[in-house]
């Protein structure tokens, strides 16, 4: 089965995208319509009227109200029903699901559990560059036909860049040439890969102005259930300082961060927002939409992969509950291994609390 977990936060939309136009999205089985009132504030309400079940993404809104387009009852921020048009009072029945969001660090927040258990202080607190001047980035979502287990574990085994993105951030060195650690917390796994004396592939070498072999490394942090902050620095050899650089937060001569809230519609179809940040300095003003480009093509390189992936997995082994069947495990493979192991703990213990 595919364990998708309630009581966490899921990013749900960039705040660019909830207007004062009502819109339908699709969130761990659940259709979700999501708008903002007049002050601002957005909203997120049960995508299904409960006369008789006429999406409210199909209505409008009027004023703070949102009148669904079937029959006009009109619902309010908090999904009661305050008009009933030729009835005086509203049915007690007449009223949808609201879900609290939170905006922050340029995402809008969900909680798709209980509601009585939406504390705040459980968003990852990692991405804050996102809206930072300093920093320059890259913003995109992919829809993905594939589960989003899928892009957990290909961000958390970087090896694939030797082949999947050989013409970028990738060359065979990162695949033969890493020294693997791995650190695995109750919601928390970080895997540092870390290559010494290499040749820079192509991206470090044409941005980070490198003509000799670096030492390069990639910090890949997992928050569950769906929660991705990649550190990638380097120093060229001869640069290299005296005290060790710190893997999990310092770029180095060179480098850059990468963030991801992979958000699953369904069991196999994924929304991930994504964002690649560096330094303004890092990067000269007339390379930023050469950058740009080339980082949207990594993401649908992988994109591709996923998909690929699912088909296999739908074709060849449908009775595998919609995961990998897999003959063994690679060394790679330890955090990933990981981090299916916290999503299979929390979902269990969801379903113990429910039954």
């Amino acid at each position: 089965m595919t364990m998708l977990i309630r009581n966490k936060w899921y990013v749900a939309s960039w705040p660019k995208d909830i207007t004062r136009e009502p819109t339908s999205r699709t969130i761990l089985n659940e259709m979700i319509v999501v708008y903002r009132l007049e002050d601002g504030s957005a909203v997120a309400l049960k995508d299904c009227c409960p006369h008789r079940n006429a999406p409210l993404s199909k209505g409008k809104l009027i004023g703070d109200s949102l009148q669904c387009c079937y029959h006009g009852l009109e619902f309010n921020a908090a999904g009661q029903c305050t008009k009933s048009p030729g009835m005086d009072q509203v049915p007690a029945w007449a009223k949808v699901r609201q879900y609290p969001l939170v905006e922050r660090n340029d995402w809008v927040y969900i909680w798709m559990g209980v509601p009585e258990r939406a504390d705040e202080s459980l968003i990852p607190d990692v991405y804050g560059r996102m809206l930072d001047p300093d920093w320059h980035c890259v913003k995109g979502e992919i829809h993905v036909k594939g589960g989003y287990r899928l892009i957990v574990d290909n961000l958390l085994d970087l090896s694939h860049l030797a082949y999947v993105h050989s013409s970028t951030t990738g060359n065979p060195e990162v695949a033969e040439e890493a020294n693997l650690g791995t650190e695995v917390k109750s919601q928390h796994v970080r895997v540092t890969r870390f290559m010494k004396d290499v040749v820079p592939a192509a991206t470090y070498k044409h941005y980070g102005n490198y003509t000799e072999n670096v030492d390069r490394w990639q910090v890949t942090n997992y928050y569950p259930p769906s929660y991705i902050l990649i550190n990638n620095g380097s120093y060229a050899v001869s640069d290299r300082p005296e005290t060790p650089a710190d893997f999990a937060t310092e770029l180095g001569h060179w480098g850059f961060q990468v963030y991801h809230a992979i958000t699953p519609a369904t069991e196999d179809t994924t929304i991930d927002y994504w964002c690649v940040a560096l330094e303004r300095h890092r990067l000269k003003p007339k390379a930023y939409e050469v950058w740009r480009e080339q980082m949207i093509n990594v993401l649908r390189e992988d994109h591709e992969v996923y998909e690929a992936q699912q088909v296999c997995i739908d074709k060849g082994r449908p009775e595998n509950n919609n995961d990998v069947s897999t003959g063994g495990a690679l060394p790679s493979d330890k955090a990933l291994i990981a981090a299916r192991l916290i999503q299979r703990r929390l979902y269990n213990e969801e379903q113990k609390q429910t039954t």
